[in-house]
């Protein structure tokens, strides 16, 4: 299982990218150092409520939405969880199909 800093520091990279921006800009929008949002997307760190709340506007987002991150979990875990998923719903498999093929 992942970390909490680890996940959020993944989430914060994707959303960066989502948003064009290097981390750089993104310290900036924030005011905080490059090297701090470094380490945040490397789970060295855990930025401050403050900080937070900079990042919420910046990506113009919910605290919810910040901290939704199922989908970054391991791809053996989502494999796992979308098998079982398909196993149970016949429609979804059909529906999956039309999309693919």
């Amino acid at each position: 299982m992942q970390s909490v800093k680890n996940l959020f520091g993944k989430r914060i990279k994707e959303l960066r990218k989502q948003k064009n921006l290097t981390q750089e800009q993104l310290a900036e929008l924030v005011d905080m150092d490059t090297r701090n949002i470094i380490k945040i997307e490397n789970a060295q760190t855990f930025p401050r409520v403050k900080t937070l709340d900079k990042i919420l506007e910046v990506f113009e987002i919910s605290a919810s939405d910040l901290f939704r991150t199922e989908h970054l979990a391991d791809v053996s875990v989502l494999k796992e969880k979308i098998y079982e998923k398909l196993d149970k719903d016949d429609e979804l498999v059909r529906l999956i199909y039309k999309m693919l093929f």
